[in-house]
């Protein structure tokens, strides 16, 4: 009886939880929301200023998510073979020293940025990491998935 109600409880809190922050699919088509946030060195990284320049690749992730791992060689050839797509992995909720640790030891070639707080996750709707938004050039959310876009090539160009 008692894993009925926990259950229960469990599934209102999480519907709660997601009636807190827009969907997904009704953040597609949109422009994406502003923030700035700073990365490994420190220094302020504003989104606006980025998308302004050419579309971006926003990966939410952390040091403690398996599949994150397995998503950073991935980012790497990108980052290499798509240098007209800026990409930006955003770290959530975890410190500056154990992310940069991190990110030196796994050779990651794209800028990490840091939401220590989780307010742009919660801006983003997230519910759950990995997760990416893609942002044409002007900033419109043009994907908004839990894996990396598979036709990256085909949706940089539009």
């Amino acid at each position: 009886m008692k894993i009925r109600h926990l259950t229960l409880f469990s599934f209102i809190m999480a519907l709660v939880l997601a009636s807190c922050a827009p969907p997904a699919s009704q953040l597609l088509g949109s422009p994406a929301p502003n923030f700035t946030l700073s990365d490994l060195k420190g220094q302020k990284v504003e989104l606006a200023s980025a998308v302004s320049q050419k579309p971006t690749l926003l990966v939410f992730w952390a040091t403690w998510c398996p599949t994150c791992k397995e998503e950073i060689p991935t980012l790497n050839e990108w980052a290499a073979q798509y240098p007209q797509l800026q990409i930006f992995g955003i770290d959530v909720q975890e410190s500056r020293d154990r992310v940069k640790a991190f990110a030196e030891k796994r050779k990651m070639n794209y800028p990490i940025l840091l939401d220590e707080d989780g307010s742009v996750a919660e801006l983003y709707g997230l519910v759950g990491i990995p997760a990416s938004v893609l942002l044409a050039k002007g900033g419109e959310i043009i994907y908004y998935g839990f894996a990396l876009p598979e036709n990256i090539g085909q949706l940089i160009q539009k």
